[in-house]
Order: structure tokens, then C-alpha cells, then sequence
């Protein structure tokens, strides 16, 4: 009975097998199937999208950093209306390096178009090139997001001597222990900025809002270089670069180092300000060399000579002939230079250095030069209230001069707060400083009686 029973089983099982091998090859050719009509459609498909023409982007990548800049600003101006908020802080820079590059890049043309505004075609909308601050790139530049920035040095000498007892610290000596620190701090000052533009230009000139905003932080630069230079510490009138609320500039440190008297062919010696933290610490004085022959008040002088330059540039101290060390000097003050000749006529610059001097400004006895016109003219002229004049500098900026920044400057745009228009308000942060006064030094061309 029992085999019987097992032969039905077996029989049920073999039987169950078959079927579902069945199952499993029909399932099999049904995938295939599948695959294969799949596999068709897709290179249909393929072949089709090859056969459309991509339409070209319409987006154009911007250029240069001044294009990224607008671009940025054109964007948050528009969130920004379509809010109707009354006042927006925009953000003007993705980073540290962006504004540095803003800084430098040279300005260009911008915005407009073809066929904007129906048949018309536009020029595109520009503004006059200015002179923006030539002390971006040369100087060091840091950053801070607080309202002061303090700057340390060590000075003086640890009294290292020969001998084979340990020389501990000593007041006398050949070489006395004058260690020591000095501290100073400066505090960010404010350049800022309020103007109107009607609404109804805004609207017809298409571009010029970014180009109104480019122009504005041409001129933000323009100032900043101006007291950067110029400004005397809080005690220029009629507070033109900057007044008391201005820049510590080149010429107040040279000032302070200069010699009472003029003595032409001889330089002073540079050295460290008081320590502290009130306003008139950290005031610098920079070694300061005479020209042979003063310029006088005669307006126009040039009684520069070859023997000066090379009077001038042996007085740094030599630890400072970096390959960061440059001339910053007067444009005209470099053309009287550039026009030296010898007893034949011949062009010095020319005879002794010749292939040095790449277009307009070259080098000069190896090193580079930065023209900066803020830099004082060589000799008198209409209107000068200085009584020293500094046409050039001559040292290792890097190590020398600090620029200190708040990165992002501020700039509002306020809506019909005066109808018919778009009033815009800008507002930067900084603040300057030398750092290290030995490694500079100052040309002076005259100390005479104001103009």
C-alpha cells in the first residue's frame, strides 16, 4: 500500500516540476521580449534628441570680477523691489579675495545692449575711468569685523656677544639687552556716501543703476587713496583727505622723521612711535633722505640728480632689499627721472639700463615701480599748503604698510524716500597703518615756504 502512495507522490512531484519549468522558460522569453522592444525604443529615442539642435544658452558667464559684482547686486536689487521693503543691505562680495581682485581689476565697460527698448540700439552705459587707490596690491592688506585692529612689534636686541661664559642679560656692554615691545591700535574710520537718482533715468538707461554702483566704489577707492597719503592724522583742512575722521597717510610719518632744517644729501633715521592704545601712540617716524639740491619755491624745479637715486635707495637698510621692495613715486616726479641725461645728453636710464624700463613706467635700479599721483608733486605749485614734499617712498611694503578692512561694505538702496527718486546710501571700514618704520624710506624735494 504504502509504495503505491509513494509512486502517486513521485509521480505528483515530477509532474510539479515540469509545469514550473514551463513557467520559468516562458517567464524567461517574456523578459527577453521585453528587453529587446526596450532596447529598440531607447536607441529610437536617441536617434531623435540627436536630431533636435540644442538651443544656445542665453546666459552669458561673466567675464571679469566687476561683471560678477554687478551681477550680484542687479539680483538682490531686484528681490529686493519686488518685496517693497523700505532699506536692504547687500552683500557686495563672495569673499576676501573677490574684493582684492574688485579692487585691482582694472575698470571696464559694462552693461547696455542691442535692441533693448525696441529699434533702438544702445552704447553700452560706462563711466569715466578714475585713478583707484595704488596701494591695493602693494601694501598688506588683512581683514577684521571689529571696530579697532592693534598692531605689536618687538624691538630692540637680546645682547648677544662673544665668550665662552653664558652672557646673561646686561644694561651695558658692547651689546646691552634692550628688549622690548611697543603696541598701538588704530581705529577703523568711516567713508561714506548719500545720493538721489531719479527714477525716470533708472528707467530709461538701461544698465546704469550697476553702473552708478561700480562708479561709486571707483570713487570709495579714489578717497581712501588720497588720505592714505595725504592726510596729516586727524588735522587736515578743510578736512580734504579726510580731516578728523581720516587715515593715518605716508606723508605724517615722514613728517615726523624728517630734520627740523633741511640739509640736503643726508637722511634721518626711522624709529618706532610711543606705546599704547590712545590715538597719538603708534605714530612712526620714517627715515627721510634730502635731496642734494632743494627744488625751493620755484614751481616746476627738477634739481633731482642720478647721485640722489642712488643716495636714496643705499640708505634702506639692507635687510630690506626684498624682492617685495619698491618705488612708489609722483608721475612727475618719475618723468623728471626718466629725463636725466649726462654732460653728452645722452638719457641716463637709457645708457645705464637699457631693456629696463618696459613701457611707461619699468623699473628702476632693479626694482619696480608703482606711479601713484596722490604721492606729492616735486616742487612747489598753486595752492600747496604743505611745507615738506615727499615725491617718492622706497622700501618693503609687504613688511612696511598695512591696510586693515571691514570686508563687506555696506550699501542700502531706499525707495521714493524722496519722490521721483531712488535715494542710494554706501558706507565702508578701514584703517591704515606703517608697521615696521626702518623698512621705508622718504624723498624729500623741498621744505620751504607754502605756495
Amino acid at each position: 500500500m504504502s509504495d503505491k502512495i509513494i509512486e502517486k507522490l513521485d509521480a505528483i512531484e515530477a509532474s510539479n516540476e515540469s509545469k514550473i519549468q514551463e513557467v520559468k522558460t516562458e517567464a524567461m522569453s517574456a523578459v527577453e521580449a521585453v528587453k529587446v522592444e526596450m532596447d529598440e525604443k531607447l536607441e529610437t529615442i536617441k536617434a531623435r534628441v540627436a536630431e533636435i539642435n540644442a538651443a544656445p544658452s542665453i546666459i552669458k558667464p561673466a567675464k571679469t570680477i566687476k561683471e560678477d559684482v554687478n551681477k550680484m547686486v542687479r539680483e538682490q536689487l531686484k528681490k529686493f523691489a519686488k518685496k517693497g521693503s523700505m532699506e536692504k543691505e547687500l552683500k557686495m562680495f563672495e569673499d576676501e579675495s573677490q574684493y582684492q581682485a574688485y579692487l585691482t581689476e582694472s575698470s571696464s565697460l559694462t552693461g547696455g545692449g542691442y535692441n533693448i527698448g525696441g529699434r533702438t540700439a544702445y552704447d553700452p552705459v560706462f563711466h569715466t575711468l578714475r585713478l583707484i587707490n595704488p596701494m591695493r596690491g602693494l601694501s598688506r592688506n588683512v581683514t577684521t569685523d571689529g571696530s579697532t585692529y592693534q598692531f605689536r612689534a618687538k624691538t630692540g636686541n637680546a645682547g648677544a656677544f662673544w665668550g665662552y661664559p653664558v652672557n646673561n642679560n646686561t644694561s651695558s656692554g658692547p651689546n646691552p639687552t634692550t628688549e622690548s615691545t611697543v603696541i598701538w591700535q588704530q581705529v577703523l574710520q568711516d567713508l561714506n556716501v548719500q545720493f538721489p537718482v531719479r527714477t525716470a533715468a533708472l528707467d530709461d538707461i538701461d544698465g546704469l543703476e550697476a553702473n552708478i554702483v561700480d562708479d561709486m566704489l571707483m570713487e570709495f577707492s579714489q578717497q581712501e587713496g588720497l588720505s592714505m597719503i595725504k592726510n596729516n592724522d586727524q588735522t587736515d583742512t578743510p578736512n580734504t583727505y579726510g580731516g578728523t575722521q581720516g587715515l593715518r597717510g605716508l606723508n605724517q610719518y615722514a613728517n615726523y622723521g624728517a630734520n627740523g632744517t633741511y640739509t640736503g644729501g643726508t637722511i634721518t633715521t626711522g624709529a618706532f612711535g610711543t606705546s599704547g592704545i590712545a590715538t597719538s601712540n603708534g605714530l612712526n617716524s620714517l627715515a627721510v633722505y634730502d635731496q642734494l639740491t632743494t627744488n625751493g619755491n620755484t614751481v616746476g624745479a627738477a634739481n633731482v640728480t642720478y647721485q640722489d637715486l642712488i643716495n636714496f635707495i643705499y640708505n634702506l637698510p639692507q635687510q630690506y632689499w626684498t624682492p617685495t621692495a619698491k618705488f612708489l613715486v609722483n608721475p612727475i616726479f618719475l618723468a623728471q627721472i626718466r629725463g636725466l641725461k649726462d654732460s653728452n645728453g645722452t638719457p641716463i636710464f637709457e645708457r645705464m639700463h637699457p631693456g629696463d624700463a618696459d613701457g611707461i613706467v619699468g623699473r628702476m635700479l632693479g626694482f619696480d615701480v608703482v606711479v601713484n599721483k596722490y604721492v606729492d608733486n616735486p616742487s612747489e605749485f598753486s595752492g600747496n599748503t604743505a611745507a615738506n614734499l615727499f615725491p617718492m617712498y622706497f622700501g618693503d611694503w609687504q613688511r612696511g604698510h598695512t591696510i586693515v578692512d571691514r570686508l563687506n561694505m555696506v550699501l542700502r538702496r531706499y525707495d521714493q524716500t524722496l519722490p521721483g527718486y531712488i535715494t542710494f546710501y554706501g558706507e565702508k571700514r578701514l584703517a591704515t597703518s606703517n608697521v615696521d618704520p626702518l623698512s621705508i624710506i622718504a624723498y624729500r624735494s623741498t621744505a620751504t615756504a607754502t605756495a
